[in-house]
């Protein structure tokens, strides 16, 4: 019962971003997903939700991520004739963003760590 209550808040804060999507749609467009993305890390971050409450669920999702990357890497597989006379471009556009992914984050990992430091040494 306690990881269906988990998987349910989950579920909850993407389909409330689902629906606030559909809301925003004739504004402007974000995916739902990302919505409740947004939404679910402002309610951990302000506390509405504690991180007891879904770590068994979170965990487990981590753990078997590589499974949640399967339909994609199919449909890659699958689009492979048309993707082979764009192959180059793909990769170099590939290469690029991981490395500013990587740089970004490393940067970004300094500064909180820097920050955590200092204050800490107050």
């Amino acid at each position: 019962m306690k990881y269906i209550i988990q998987f349910s808040y989950l579920l909850g804060f993407w389909l409330l971003g689902e629906l606030l999507s559909l809301i925003m749609k004739p504004i402007f467009y974000i995916p739902g997903s990302i919505v409740g993305m947004l939404i679910f890390f402002a309610a951990l971050t302000l506390g509405f939700i504690k991180e007891s409450q879904i770590k068994e669920v979170a965990d487990f999702m981590l753990e078997n991520i590589a499974f949640f990357f399967l339909p994609a890497t199919v449909s890659i597989m699958a689009l492979s004739g048309i993707a082979r006379s764009e192959i180059f471009p793909l990769v170099i556009i590939t290469f690029v963003s991981t490395m500013v992914t990587m740089i970004g984050t490393m940067f970004l990992t300094h500064y909180l760590t820097q920050r955590r430091r200092a204050k800490k040494n107050q």
